[in-house]
């Protein structure tokens, strides 16, 4: 057989052979590709006189457009959501929280002891060690409070 003299068939088999292989790379590439030769398969089908150059294009340009365009819906911004968007960052988890200073807060800066850890505190306002505070916000690492009710 000639590669330059495919049947609308060949791009049939090619087709299902690249769909059944996304099974063992699941990565959703080759079954684009595979629709790819389908579509192209097809075309051949219903246009018998296509070239060899035209079966390669048009395979190329159908597999390229649907991986790109499935790309582009299927990773969209808006389908990223999670349920637990500050999993990774368990900082946010103190917000609202309340500890007590374990080093006065001079100059906008102090500690606190969440568990066996201390961490690094800002606030607009000086404070006490031993004063409550509350968690508004986080900077990095460091907790940004305000003194508790």
């Amino acid at each position: 057989m000639d590669i330059q003299h495919l049947e609308f068939w060949h791009w049939l088999i090619f087709g299902v052979l690249l769909m059944a292989l996304e099974v063992l790379a699941p990565a959703m590439v080759l079954m684009w590709f595979g629709f790819g030769a389908i579509v192209t398969g097809i075309a051949l089908w219903l246009f018998p006189g296509l070239g060899f150059a035209g079966q390669i294009l048009m395979f190329a340009l159908v597999s390229l457009v649907s991986v790109f365009g499935w790309r582009k819906s299927h990773f969209r911004e808006e389908n990223i959501r999670s349920d637990t968007p500050d999993l990774n960052n368990r900082l946010l988890s103190h917000i609202g929280k309340e500890y007590v200073l374990t080093d006065a807060i001079i100059n906008g800066r102090g500690t606190i002891r969440v568990g066996d850890t201390a961490w690094r505190v800002q606030s607009d306002d000086d404070m006490p060690a031993g004063a409550r505070v509350r968690v508004t916000g986080v900077d990095g690492v460091i907790f940004t409070v305000t003194q508790a009710d």
